[in-house]
This record gives structure tokens, C-alpha cells and sequence, in this order.
């Protein structure tokens, strides 16, 4: 094929893909804000080990949504993580992680504009902000080489309009703790374990 020719084919294809992403963009930009859908109704189920109504309340209403969920145990080591996006962007984010006892709990989520912090009722060590919610839960005693280790748990979720957000943050960050808190302080390690 000569250079010209291919060149000419080339601009054409080129020409081609751009329209066909301006038909996409002008086509998504026309879906009816209306037929957005709470998350249960499009998943239908829950994640992130909280109850329906929780999860309905944090995420907005969509069109699209994804969740997903990572599990990996290993000696004294627990690692479950969830998360929740909606029209290609995150919405939530819940960590469950076993760590030695020294570890520092992430303040993600209490900067600027994200209001001041309260403790969470029930948890000695424990932040919530207007977004966002961790607690440490003791998990394994010391045996005397320091190798207590503790559960931290945190829940982000990520708004426009905060609402009772705080609320239900702290309400995921409880429903995790319940969910795993026995299987990773007192259960078997096993293989990783992955879904």
C-alpha cells in the first residue's frame, strides 16, 4: 500500500473513532438522571458487611455499579477489603486489617473540609469524621515478644452532600467488626483465600 493512500485511510479511521466517541459521550450524557437505581437494586444484594439501608444511604443512586471484595489470611495476619464504584467512580472503601499492636490507625479522611473528629461509642481507640470511620479492636494478647496484634477497621466513603454520612460510616465500620472480629482474632490462619 502507498504512503499517501495509507496515510488518507488512517485520517479516516482516525475521524471515525473520534465521532464514534462523541455519539458515546452525547448518548451517556442523555441517560434520564431519573432511572438512577439504589445500590441494592443494582447489585441486588449488599456488600461490605453492612445491612441494605446502610449501603443504599452511602452510595448515590446510579446507573452502573461494581463492588468487590479481597480476602487474605496468613499467620497473625488478616486482610479483608471491599469496595463500591458507581458510574466509574469510588463511592466506598472498607478495610478490615489485623496488625501488631503497635501499628497507628490511618486518619484518612480527617483533613481539611472533612469536618472535626469524634471518638466512636464503644472503642477505645476510635475516630470518625464526616466521611470517614476506624476503630481498633484488640484481637491477640501479648505472649511476651510483643506480638499482640489488633484489628483495624475503616470505612471511607466519598460524597458530595455528607447528610448522616458520619452515621453510617461508623454503622459500616461496626458491622465489620462484628463480620470478622472471630474469624481473625480466634480462627485458623488458612491459605490465601481470595474472591
Amino acid at each position: 500500500m502507498n504512503r499517501p493512500l495509507r496515510i488518507t485511510l488512517l485520517s479516516v479511521l482516525a475521524a471515525a473513532l473520534v465521532a464514534a466517541g462523541a455519539l458515546g459521550g452525547a448518548l451517556f450524557q442523555r441517560e434520564d438522571p431519573d432511572d438512577a437505581k439504589k445500590f441494592s437494586d443494582i447489585s441486588g444484594d449488599t456488600t461490605c458487611w453492612a445491612a441494605g439501608s446502610v449501603v443504599d444511604r452511602v452510595v448515590p443512586a446510579s446507573h452502573y455499579a461494581d463492588r468487590w471484595k479481597r480476602l487474605t489470611r496468613e499467620e497473625l495476619g488478616y486482610n479483608a477489603q471491599c469496595g463500591v464504584t458507581v458510574d466509574g467512580k469510588q463511592v466506598l472503601r472498607v478495610s478490615v486489617e489485623q496488625h501488631n499492636s503497635v501499628h497507628k490507625p490511618d486518619r484518612v479522611g480527617t483533613g481539611p473540609g472533612h469536618g472535626s473528629t469524634e471518638s466512636v461509642p464503644g472503642f477505645e481507640r476510635s475516630w470518625s469524621s464526616r466521611d470517614a470511620a476506624a476503630v481498633v479492636v484488640p484481637c491477640t494478647k501479648n505472649t511476651g515478644d510483643d506480638d499482640a496484634t489488633n484489628l483495624y477497621v475503616k470505612a471511607q466513603a466519598w460524597r458530595k452532600d455528607y447528610g448522616t454520612l458520619r452515621q453510617d460510616v461508623v454503622r459500616i465500620v461496626e458491622q465489620a467488626v462484628k463480620a470478622h472480629r472471630t474469624t481473625a482474632c480466634h480462627s485458623a490462619p488458612a491459605a490465601d483465600d481470595r474472591d
